[in-house]
């Protein structure tokens, strides 16, 4: 237990999570905030401010006249949008650095690919608990932990995912090379940084199995978790390949019936919306 409390305390030397997805997280996800107030935030911030731009202008939304100011983002992209969009931006850079190492960039695709398929998700499901920002959220902040590993030791992380699994799953491996799994990491993370209660729960369980009978936000990202390994942005083999159909089984009936993508088109989707974020 001592081990695994002093691996926890490695985490304390990660810089705090960016402000400004903080912010996102804790007043702008109210109902109350204003489009002032989120064109101010982005005002504040330069790279933020350019950010947005850039993005509004590439293919990702292919826009047929071009996007030259903050307001008319606003405009275009709708509130919930932008609001995604600056915590999507911030966290991406906080690992800004690390991001140029293949590796963790594999990995933050991997976060990324599995917000979007948790807010589509979410839609399907009609959880009220998991409509939109929320699932988007959880989805993109689930593996902060394998982040934050990755970020504190970059070649024993790496040498674990290189090497054989031996049919042991991703959390025993990392306890066996670290002393600690990237779920445990997660929770201990976001509780760190005060993140919001549904995010800690997600960061520390998304491993565990979807529980039938009471689907919820902590079950919709473990299936989207398992979706997006299965569509080929995995960071390290899983150790139980799902099929798609497998996948669904898990969700609600009623959400079967209304998720049924083609996984090659929703694939080529997904993986154009990670280059628009490159």
């Amino acid at each position: 237990m001592d081990a695994t409390n002093d691996r926890l305390r490695e985490l304390q030397q990660l810089p705090q999570f960016p402000a400004i997805a903080t912010k996102v997280l804790r007043v702008l996800s109210h109902d109350d905030a204003s489009v002032g107030e989120i064109s101010d935030f982005i005002r504040a911030d330069a790279a933020l401010a350019a950010g947005l731009l850039r993005t509004s202008n590439s293919a990702l939304y292919a826009f047929p006249s071009p996007i030259t100011s903050i307001q008319k983002a606003l405009m275009m992209l709708g509130f919930d949008e932008v609001k995604r969009f600056i915590l999507t931006f911030s966290t991406q850079n906080f690992f800004q650095t690390s991001l140029r190492l293949d590796l963790l960039r594999g990995m933050w695709r991997h976060s990324l690919a599995c917000a979007w398929i948790s807010e589509e998700l979410s839609t399907a499901c009609s959880l009220s608990q998991g409509r939109g920002d929320p699932a988007y959220t959880a989805g993109l902040l689930h593996d902060i932990g394998r982040l934050g590993l990755f970020v504190l030791h970059p070649r024993e992380y790496a040498a674990l995912l290189s090497g054989p699994g031996d049919g042991k799953s991703l959390p025993e491996r990392e306890r066996e090379a670290l002393g600690i799994d990237h779920c445990e990491a997660g929770g201990w993370l976001a509780r760190h940084w005060d993140l919001p209660a549904e995010v800690q729960t997600v960061a520390e369980g998304h491993h565990g199995q979807p529980t039938a009978g009471t689907f919820d936000l902590l079950d919709l990202v473990r299936v989207a978790v398992l979706m997006t390994d299965s569509l080929g942005f995995d960071v390290a083999p899983p150790t139980h390949p799902y099929t798609l159909p497998e996948i669904r089984a898990f969700l609600p009936l009623s959400a079967q019936y209304r998720f049924d993508p083609d996984p090659a088109t929703m694939r080529a989707r997904i993986a154009d919306k990670l280059d628009a974020f490159d």
